[in-house]
């Protein structure tokens, strides 16, 4: 299986927790971004769902994020079926996620 890179982005526009990025085969997010695009600042949580295990764990929990800033999302590595998924506490959401990523990984 060859290595391919590849991004996802979505844009939140509730305060729901929503997928970012669904692994089809093993994957790992190199780098990424949350951005606060509103005029408030807000929290995010980030999360990682393991589809093995059926569980969802916290890598960023309501981390505060400014107005007109950004936050670096850290390596995670996602197997088959995986999630990565975001939240903010802003009832129309005002943010959005960019990820850059290694998949197909063997």
């Amino acid at each position: 299986m060859a290595n391919n890179f590849g991004d996802a982005q979505v844009t939140i526009s509730n305060n729901s927790l929503t997928d970012v990025f669904t692994a089809t085969n093993k994957s790992l997010v190199i780098a990424g971004t949350i951005s606060n695009t509103g005029s408030v600042s807000l929290n995010v949580t980030l999360k990682k769902y393991d589809n093995g295990t059926t569980t969802g764990f916290t890598i960023l929990n309501s981390i505060p994020l400014p107005v007109g800033s950004s936050l670096q999302i850290p390596k995670v590595v996602l197997n088959t079926s995986d999630k990565i998924q975001a939240q903010s506490d802003n009832s129309s959401g005002l943010i959005t996620v960019a990820l850059q990523l290694l998949t197909d990984v063997a």
